[in-house]
């Protein structure tokens, strides 16, 4: 399995059809039975994402301890928090800013990780564990789109760029927990990827040019504003197209149905 390759590609396009699959079978559905199949689905990806990691934990041929792969890696939190943000109900200030930091940088981080993985998933036979670094991350990318395609949430430029500072949040409450384990358990512990790159290309880039644990990753914030807006606009203008169709032709459903 390589990045951009047509294995990967693929397994992209699969991924798409099988989130157009759910939109279709759930967009007649009432939003306690969409909310029911999400949670499931949610659960189904969390249990994939840590069998993934426990079966690496105990296969010889990996160094992959687990006071470094504790679940305090951000893809690996995303996997969790999709659970409880698709069961919990309302719109509270809390809950939008919770969602929308898993439509946001959720989804971003994961489609990062396809994109320039560590080196240790490139090149990969397509039937083997590590595959499932890719499958766990296409269903990252898939859940948290969802949550807007559904009508779980609705995404606004705001947003967008508060989701920015809440990553931001996220990342300064894992530091001083990795600075601990670091200093009591693992000295390799690398959470959030706070004090080495690990292979990851656009990690290693940013850490050439400044070689200072998690300062590094500040130019990431910014460089990501505008891959944010680019999710806002796509969302903005399909929900255009649809509401046209849906005034064109009366009784037919929109894309990506509003609260």
């Amino acid at each position: 399995m390589t990045p951009l390759s047509p294995v990967w590609f693929l397994l992209l396009l699969g991924t798409i059809a099988f989130g157009v699959a759910i939109y279709f079978w759930l967009r007649d559905k009432p939003m306690e039975y969409r909310r029911k199949v999400m949670v499931g689905l949610a659960i189904g990806l969390w249990a994939l994402s840590t069998l993934f990691t426990l079966q690496r934990v105990w296969d010889p041929q990996y160094y992959f301890p687990l006071t470094q792969n504790l679940p305090l890696h951000f893809c690996s939190m995303v996997q969790f928090m999709l659970i409880p943000a698709y069961w919990l109900r309302g719109s509270s200030r809390g809950l939008r800013i919770f969602r929308d930091l898993l439509f946001y940088p959720g989804a971003v981080a994961a489609f990062m990780a396809l994109i320039a993985p560590a080196q240790e998933y490139l090149n990969q036979p397509l039937l083997s564990m590590n595959t499932l670094f890719y499958f766990v991350h296409l269903g990252n990318v898939l859940l948290c789109t969802m949550l807007v395609v559904l009508g779980f949430h609705t995404p606004t430029i705001r947003g967008a760029l508060g989701s920015v500072l809440t990553f931001f949040i996220v990342g300064m409450l894992v530091f001083p927990i990795t600075l601990a384990i670091r200093n009591w358990i693992d000295p390799a512990a690398n959470y959030y990827f706070s004090f080495d790159p690990a292979g990851s290309d656009v990690f290693e880039i940013l850490f050439g040019l400044i070689p200072i644990p998690l300062v590094y990753q500040l130019p990431l914030l910014l460089l990501v504003v505008p891959i944010l807006l680019l999710q806002y606009g796509i969302y903005q203008l399909i929900s255009r197209i649809a509401q046209k169709r849906r005034e064109n032709r009366p009784g037919s459903h929109t894309l990506i149905p509003q609260h």
